[in-house]
């Protein structure tokens, strides 16, 4: 810092003093030689007339000797370079003084002056003269005086610049290093040491200032050390305290991660009971009816083995006995099939939920499965399931897990989308993605009340419903997009607005990723 602003002062007093100085040097020798060259102007006007004076007689009688005496005289001044006197009437030069081979070639030429003047006599040209005269002497001593002057001019600035400096250095420069190395010093944390504030000048307000800086910096020093030993100490209490509260955290969060497992599997056995209530009430039916046609013919028989020990049997008889059991055995055929059926397709979806096994099967025909057994749900309803199956759509995956999702994507329809409606459908499609040859879309939707946005966002959050309090458990489709996603190998999505219904879009991949054992009845 100091280095610079010396540098800076010098290079200004230069410019101040020094550019001056040489300034008015070039603008004193141009007006030097402009006075030099008018005096010598006048001097040579004067001195040709006196010269054609004094030709006149030396001229008249053709006397030269007459003329150089004073001539000579003349040229004792050093600016006189030539003269030459010629008479009119021959044209021959009187006098040229002095002889044009001594005449100094090396004169410059802008510092020559020339002027002619006519020699009379009675009022009557008898000659010419001719005077040249230099301004190099007289121009030469002017700039040797202008030379003396920029000398004395530039010894004043040097001592000028010397005693400016000197008070600088002592005033300014001294002071502000020392300024510069205390601040260096507050700067590196050396507070201990007082600052020197000689001085009444600005420097020394500043350096008064910073000392007092450095007092007040000590002390907040002095407060934060107290401060932080205080803080330490409260910084261990609550630490202690946060230790404590995390590990009642963890345990806490270990406790939710087992409730939260034991609900999802007793959902899952909750959708499963519902596929057993479904499956025995339609159940119900086709034995119920089997039930009756086997009384009927129990007691048609109990008849014939009446007139029989009477032997009273008739023809007649016989013919309504047989035809009576021949429809009773048609209607317990149709309904055992019925039942067989209930019972087989039951026993595939209970195995595949169970079991949970991996297997190729045809996706129409295990969504045709999943609603035999929750067509029973909507069958005194209002609400009916309408199906667009794609044939043909083999896919290596997990059945039980897709049909859990299946149940829980219509169930949810059922309780949640026709709310209190007079009347609905649930529209269920499958296709193969054209632009994704391995994969499928499987689609779920319905015309019911539909979601808003926030409704819309959160629906797969664990323990997010909106029946609350009315036997919503939030984990229906928590469920369902663990399994989608992490089972099957999928994405699903989910688009509705209010009173517009709502669609889940399943993404499947025909053949689901691999799986490690342990997650096999993990979802």
């Amino acid at each position: 810092m100091t280095s610079s602003l010396r540098v800076a002062v010098i290079l200004t007093l230069v410019a101040g003093l020094l550019a001056p100085g040489l300034a008015l040097l070039l603008v004193e020798q141009q007006t030097t030689r402009q006075r030099v060259l008018a005096e010598l102007q006048e001097e040579l006007d004067r001195s040709a007339t006196v010269m054609a004076l004094s030709m006149v007689e030396p001229l008249w009688q053709v006397s030269p000797e007459l003329a150089l005496p004073l001539i000579s005289a003349q040229f004792e001044d050093r600016r006189f370079v030539r003269v030459l006197v010629s008479d009119t009437s021959t044209a021959i030069p009187m006098v040229d003084y002095p002889d044009a081979e001594l005449v100094n070639t090396s004169l410059d030429p802008t510092l020559t002056l020339e002027t002619e003047r006519d020699i009379q006599r009675e009022g009557r040209v008898i000659g010419k003269l001719h005077l040249w005269m230099s301004a190099e002497r007289p121009m030469a001593a002017a700039q040797h005086a202008l030379w003396l002057q920029a000398g004395r001019t530039a010894m004043l600035a040097a001592f000028s610049m010397a005693l400016i400096l000197l008070v600088l250095r002592r005033r300014v420069l001294a002071p502000m290093e020392r300024l510069s190395q205390d601040a260096t010093a507050l700067g590196a944390g050396h507070l201990s040491r007082p600052l020197t504030t000689a001085g009444t000048d600005e420097i020394g307000k500043v350096s008064r200032a910073m000392e007092l800086m450095r007092q007040a910096l000590l002390e907040a020093f002095d407060r934060l050390r107290l401060h932080a030993s205080t803080l330490e100490d409260t910084v261990n209490q609550r630490t202690a305290e946060l230790t404590d509260a995390n590990s009642d955290l963890k345990s806490a969060l270990v406790q939710l991660q087992a409730a939260q497992r034991e609900l999802v599997e007793s959902e899952k056995l909750a959708s499963l009971g519902r596929l057993v209530a479904g499956v025995a009430h339609e159940l119900n039916t086709p034995l119920g009816n089997a039930m009756t046609v086997v009384t009927s013919l129990d007691d048609r028989w109990g008849e014939l083995s009446d007139m029989m020990a009477s032997g009273q049997v008739r023809r007649s008889a016989l013919d309504a006995l047989v035809n009576d059991t021949r429809r009773g055995l048609d209607i317990l055929h149709r309904n055992v099939g019925r039942a067989t059926e209930l019972v087989r397709d039951f026993k595939q979806v209970a195995v595949d939920q169970t079991s949970d096994a991996r297997r190729e099967f045809d996706l129409a025909q295990v969504v045709n499965d999943v609603l035999v057994m929750v067509e029973p749900r909507y069958k005194n309803t209002p609400y009916q399931i309408v199906t667009d199956l794609a044939p043909d759509l083999k896919m290596n995956s997990y059945p039980g897990s897709l049909g859990q999702v299946l149940t829980n994507l219509l169930i949810n329809a059922l309780v949640h989308a026709f709310d209190a409606r007079p009347k609905g459908t649930v529209f269920i499609s499958s296709r193969p993605l054209h632009s994704a040859p391995h994969w499928v879309e499987l689609t779920v939707s319905d015309d019911g009340c539909g979601m808003d946005e926030s409704v819309r966002k959160r629906i797969f959050d664990p323990f997010f419903t909106t029946k609350l309090g009315r036997g919503g458990t939030g984990l229906g489709l928590h469920i369902v997009h663990n399994i989608v996603t992490q089972i099957l190998g999928g994405q699903i999505d989910v688009s509705s607005h209010p009173d517009q219904g709502a669609t889940m879009t399943l993404r499947l991949p025909r053949v689901a990723p691999e799986r490690k054992e342990d997650d096999s009845g993990a979802v």
